[in-house]
């Protein structure tokens, strides 16, 4: 495929393919652009609503969690969960390769974006419970403990 960077005063950096068909292909690779940020890295995934299949910015997701052997993805823009077609390990997989380093794991099935986090609830029972978005919460295991301690304290030195 043939490229080339033409350089000109535009307020953002934009991409336009020219092509005599459009191919599965040529869409692929247009909604993967579409998904990069200008360091060429992706700010966003796919969630689905039955047959709609919705772009959630980075910036916009709150919880990935699974549920029922399906992962599902919390997000501001959206009322109800979506699906997400990929596990949660490879959920991690994707925001370590992006470079989001706000999304940590604080169970077996949940994975909080941090920036969207209010607070931490340490009650007197040993549980922590994580308050996110709109008051909603999500219970941290005590596996994940030490990750989640070390990662907030990296966040706060920042």
């Amino acid at each position: 495929m043939q490229t080339q960077i033409k350089i000109e005063e535009c307020e953002k950096p934009y991409c336009v393919i020219h092509t005599s068909v459009e191919t599965d292909s040529i869409k692929e690779i247009a909604q993967k652009i579409s998904m990069m940020d200008e360091s060429g890295k992706s700010t966003a995934v796919s969630g689905w609503d039955g047959d709609y299949c919705i772009q959630i910015k980075q910036k916009e997701l709150l919880r990935v969690y699974s549920m029922d052997k399906k992962v599902f993805v919390e997000c501001e823009s959206e009322e109800q969960p979506l699906l997400l077609k990929m596990r949660l390990y490879e959920f991690e997989e994707l925001a370590e390769r992006c470079g989001w380093t706000d999304f940590i794991r604080i169970s077996n099935t949940d994975i909080v974006n941090l920036s969207k986090v209010h607070k931490f609830d340490m009650s007197l029972t040993g549980i922590v419970k994580v308050i996110y978005g709109d008051d909603k919460v999500a219970i941290v295991s005590r596996r994940y403990m030490n990750k989640i301690k070390s990662q907030i304290m990296m966040a706060k030195n920042k």
